[in-house]
């Protein structure tokens, strides 16, 4: 979703910014960014109703500014769009949603940071809510904070050197996931992707397959993939289902922690079967999957 002269100025931003902090160690101290760029974070409730009169006149779709003036409008548009956080460009402010997980409360601040850093978001968007613009143009902009927000929490380039310093195992994902106090979930993505992006790697990210005790008639999770650019060169024939498959197939119904540690083999666009070691372990929400060559 982001373009690669995009990536090339979000990186250029956030190496300006690790540099000011005079390249600090992990984990990122979010205290110091918001100081090093003046903003302020607040928390918010669904049932600040002075919040939402704040946000009556500011929030956009399109870019242009709709006109919701009643304090239940404006409940019922941000409740309807599941919102986390927000960045008011006005008096510089970031408000994250205090009702939300609080493992989730680091990422949806500095996602929000990443927003106030990329100097064209401020054209676009008040905050993060799927009705404030077109979809193509919200799921761009989003792509583009999110990206924003994992330079920074894994301060640039320094997470891919460290983790090419540790073998291609789980064990490496918890353990930089500690050092850089991240979630498990997003360390894995950064290490799929970024660790050695000339390596085969890929990774699989979605419900247990033998999940006991699920409820039934809910929406359906759909799983993620996430791979390396060797991977998505030599493996773009491999689909989301061909992994889920695989892990369907090997799967224990072991529910937290490591789930299954096989070999297996993938064949590539050439028709060229390899060998790939997979370990699967859940964290009680998902079950990540990291494939590697041995």
């Amino acid at each position: 979703m982001v373009g690669e002269p995009e990536q090339r100025d979000i990186e250029t931003l956030v190496a300006r910014v690790i540099r000011d902090l005079a390249k600090p160690e992990p984990p990122l101290n979010l205290d110091e960014v918001r100081t090093l760029l003046a903003l302020d974070r607040h928390y918010y409730s669904s049932t600040d109703v002075g919040l939402f009169e704040e946000f009556a006149h500011r929030i956009k779709k399109g870019g242009r500014m709709l006109k919701i003036n009643a304090r239940e409008q404006v409940r019922q548009v941000l409740e309807r769009a599941g919102l986390t956080g927000l960045w008011v460009p006005d008096g510089r402010k970031i408000f994250v949603d205090q009702d939300s997980p609080e493992k989730k409360h680091r990422w949806i601040e500095t996602h929000e940071i990443a927003h106030s850093l990329i100097p064209w978001h401020q054209e676009f968007l008040m905050g993060d809510d799927e009705l404030t613009l077109d979809p193509a143009c919200h799921e761009v902009i989003e792509a583009e904070a999110n990206f924003g927000a994992g330079r920074l929490l894994f301060l640039g380039a320094r997470f891919a050197e460290e983790a090419r310093s540790l073998p291609p195992t789980f064990k490496s994902v918890q353990s930089l996931s500690d050092r850089f106090k991240n979630s498990l979930k997003s360390t894995f993505w950064r290490f799929v992707e970024d660790r050695d992006p000339s390596s085969l790697m890929v990774g699989l990210i979605g419900p247990h397959p033998k999940k006991v005790g699920e409820v039934r008639n809910t929406k359906p999770v759909e799983s993620i993939l996430v791979a390396s650019d060797e991977f998505r060169k030599r493996f773009g024939n491999i689909t989301r289902d061909d992994l889920q498959a695989l892990v369907r197939k090997h799967a224990t119904f072991k529910q937290r922690g490591p789930v299954f540690e096989v070999a297996d083999t993938l064949t590539d666009v050439n028709g060229v079967r390899k060998t790939f070691a997979f370990e699967g372990f859940c964290n009680t929400y998902d079950l990540m999957t990291l494939g590697f060559t041995t």
